[in-house]
This record gives C-alpha cells, structure tokens and sequence, in this order.
C-alpha cells in the first residue's frame, strides 16, 4: 500500500490560523472522479468534466465530501 496521511478541515484551519494565515478559501478536488481507475481513458466530453468538478469542488454539500482538500490562507 501507499504511505497517506489524512487531514480535516477543521485541523488544517487551526494550523493556518497559527501561522497567522487564517483561511480564506477552500475547495474540494476530485469530488466526482476520485473512483476513476488509475489509466483510465479520457473522456471525450473532458471539459464538460472539469467544468463540473470545478463547480462541485466550491459548493456546498459537494466539497465537503471531496476526496482531498485545496485551502488558501491569506496574511494580512
């Protein structure tokens, strides 16, 4: 097996916070795609696909049950 890890929301919120970069922004990535097998063949409506994964990935409840996390923290 692989070497992961897994984070929450909630605890890389408090890191950011304690590194004075409180989060700004956060998206869910590979909320629709995440059991594609690996070498799986691309689609022919690709786009339509990444348009939807971008949609989902910053719209609740759709983020939230994404497979892993993107977060901006911004300082000042």
């Amino acid at each position: 097996g692989l070497d992961v890890r897994a984070d929450r929301l909630e605890a890389l919120t408090a890191t950011l916070a304690g590194i004075a970069a409180p989060l700004h922004a956060w998206y869910g990535v590979r909320v629709f795609t995440d059991t594609a097998a690996d070498g799986a063949e691309i689609p022919a409506d690709m786009e339509t696909l990444l348009a939807v994964e971008e949609r989902a990935g910053r719209t609740d409840p759709y983020r939230g049950v994404a497979a892993l996390l993107h977060l901006c923290g911004v300082r000042g």
